[in-house]
């Protein structure tokens, strides 16, 4: 038994799980893929969103994930450490993680308990269509700040809002996904951009592409207390119309520095590789 005891602790280091610690709770470049003003401007980005719509939105990126999980699969670590940071909020579990592996040629979008598996379909479209591309290239900046932008356009500010995911984005054009992420660098005009985007999709009575949504603030949200909304989408073909109710997050004071709200995954989102 004794012997037994001594092969066990030789042995622990071999399945021990270990997680990076974070710099900032936006961006953590491990992997010095980014120059210097790319982060502060990635900071200054991420830690916008959370204050616009409360949610958490965390980059890392690692030259590769041997040293802390080798035996594990992607999917498994980045859940893993998602919970272990415990990004987004713990009621709402809106948490968004992007993580990249540069040396394992790998990547993952890990989201939050609260989003639908919908959802995960439309992480897999930003990955290949914004990630991977400049990541095939060797241009690890240009896919992390145009695969955020895209994360944020086609996930974050549509869930932030209310929206379900897009029945089907296989109808994407290169125009609309332009659209899509010029209308999260200009975030006081991505609701207009958003909108716009329902017109591609078909009326769920009628079948007609002849949707509109607009949007209504009942409430306006402060530092004290959540704030609330209206999105109404109605077809011009038909009597269709369906209207929902959103909850603006309160403000959050925290700094990008601090610590994350708790939030959890349950394993959604998507992986690419390249």
């Amino acid at each position: 038994m004794r012997w037994l005891a001594v092969l066990l602790f030789l042995a622990t280091p071999l399945w021990a799980q270990t997680y990076p610690d974070y710099d900032r709770t936006t961006i953590t470049d491990r992997a010095d893929l980014l120059t210097d003003a790319q982060e502060v401007a990635l900071d200054a980005r991420l830690e916008g969103l959370r204050r616009d719509t409360g949610i958490e939105f965390a980059v890392l990126t690692l030259r590769s994930q041997a040293p802390y999980a080798p035996a594990q699969s992607l999917e498994d670590f980045a859940t893993g450490l998602f919970n272990h940071w415990g990004i987004g909020n713990a009621t709402r579990n809106d948490g968004i993680l992007v993580l990249v592996l540069s040396e394992d040629r790998a990547m993952r979008i890990e989201l939050g308990a609260g989003y639908a598996r919908d959802w995960d379909r439309v992480s897999r479209n930003v990955i290949n269509r914004s990630f991977l591309p400049a990541f095939e290239q060797g241009d690890y900046a240009k896919g992390i700040i145009d695969g955020v932008e895209d994360v944020i356009a086609s996930i974050a500010l549509p869930f932030s809002e209310g929206s379900d995911a897009p029945a089907s984005d296989g109808e994407f054009t290169p125009w609309m996904v332009f659209v899509a992420v010029m209308g999260a660098l200009l975030i006081s005009a991505r609701r207009f951009f958003g909108d716009l985007l329902t017109r591609f999709q078909s009326c769920p009575n009628c079948g007609y592409r002849a949707l509109s949504r607009t949007r209504k603030t009942l409430r306006r949200a402060t530092r004290s207390s959540e704030g609330s909304g209206e999105v109404i989408t109605r077809c011009s073909q038909c009597s269709y119309r369906d209207v929902r109710t959103f909850t603006v997050p309160r403000i959050s004071s925290s700094s990008s520095r601090g610590s994350f709200g708790g939030g959890r995954s349950g394993g959604g989102g998507a992986s690419g590789r390249w």
